[in-house]
């Protein structure tokens, strides 16, 4: 019985981590994060209008976070982690950050400020208008009908997910590629 105990402790020991461990934990830590930043612009009144700075910070989060957890995962794997590896903590990360962040969002848009999305389609209407002074009224109205059937919890739910998996993947596979060590090199 003892051998046995023995040769269990030694596999596990040669065993990588848990990818999907990584996945939660810093996944959930990016979510936070995310949803810290966005509450902080609800709180300026800046959370409909999005912008450049606040794509970049939250460029930079994600970056961050999946970076760290796959420098997390090299340390933890004996210094070795593989492309796949990277990409799939990477992935892993933006799903749960993407499910959490799709939580907040349905608490914004329905309890803390259900006006959001027609202060965001009134935001959006001053843009157009401002980048193009031709435009008609009927084109406008156009766009934001358009606007508006796009704009459901649902879809707004998916696009979401396509878009925090679809980053997720740019930047686990750029960090991928740069911090991967296989046994084999």
């Amino acid at each position: 019985m003892h051998k046995l105990a023995e040769i269990k402790r030694n596999k596990m020991k040669n065993s990588p981590p848990k990818i999907s461990d990584y996945s939660l934990q810093y996944g959930t830590l990016q979510g936070l994060i995310a949803i810290a930043f966005s509450f902080m612009l609800f709180i300026l009144d800046q959370h409909y209008q999005g912008g450049t700075a606040v794509n970049l910070v939250n460029l930079a989060i994600a970056i961050s976070v999946i970076y760290l957890a796959q420098i997390a995962y090299k340390k933890k794997n004996e210094g070795y982690i593989s492309l796949s590896e990277s990409i799939k903590i990477g992935l892993g990360i933006s799903l749960v950050s993407g499910i959490l962040s799709i939580l907040f969002f349905l608490l914004l848009s329905n309890v803390l400020d259900p006006e959001m999305m027609d202060k965001t389609l009134l935001l959006v209407e001053d843009r157009m208008i401002e980048s193009n002074p031709k435009i008609t009224q009927q084109e406008i109205d156009n766009i934001i009908k358009m606007t508006k059937k796009f704009s459901g919890p649902g879809t707004s739910s998916m696009f979401i997910i396509i878009f925090s998996l679809f980053f997720g993947f740019i930047i686990s596979l750029i960090t991928g590629l740069v911090i991967k060590k296989t046994k084999t090199e």
